[in-house]
């Protein structure tokens, strides 16, 4: 993951896993290209927060509220794992969960004084793609929690739930996350 958040997907190269420490055998052993190692670290990265915050918002029967909580954990996590972020940013691939999580949300959010937009697509595409701009923007300066904040509203109203839903989505308490396994942090 740091050889990636440093040098990018397309810049590098397999001896530079092997300068990381990982033996070259082990590196063949595994994978045969770099473009394969990225798109299953990417994945497992991503799965894995998925899971810790499919674990905290397990209670949370509500795809409104599911959704809403969820973006506010990710973001939350933007703020506190740089590496990962500068990971995930570089790498433009998606985990199968987060698509599925989302998407599903998002299915069965859509209904009177819940989500209310017309193309499902472009609804992902609204969460994905302004998660994605808000880690982009981290990379470079740190975000605060007001801006993630103000962001989780945003992505809500474009969803569009109604102003007073939103207000009361953001003043609930964020359940704890727990530390996803393949996070590092920097030394």
């Amino acid at each position: 993951m740091r050889v990636f958040a440093e040098k990018g997907p397309d810049g590098v190269v397999i001896d530079d896993f092997i300068r990381a420490g990982v033996a070259r055998g082990t590196f063949y052993n595994y994978f045969t290209r770099t473009d394969l190692l990225l798109v299953a670290v990417s994945e497992s990265l991503e799965d894995d927060l998925m899971l810790s915050i499919e674990e905290a918002i397990s209670d949370l029967q509500d795809p409104v509220s599911r959704l809403a909580t969820g973006v506010r954990l990710w973001l939350g996590w933007v703020r506190t794992d740089p590496v990962w972020c500068a990971f995930i940013v570089r790498s433009r691939f998606r985990g199968p969960l987060v698509e599925q999580q989302i998407n599903a949300d998002l299915k069965t959010g859509r209904r009177p004084g819940g989500f209310a937009f017309v193309n499902i697509s472009a609804a992902r595409d609204l969460v994905v793609g302004t998660i994605l701009e808000v880690m982009s923007r981290n990379m470079a300066t740190p975000v605060s929690k007001a801006y993630s904040d103000a962001v989780a509203r945003l992505i809500l109203a474009g969803l569009g739930v109604s102003s007073a839903h939103i207000n009361q989505l953001m003043s609930m308490p964020l359940p704890r996350l727990r530390r996803p396994v393949q996070s590092v942090s920097l030394p």
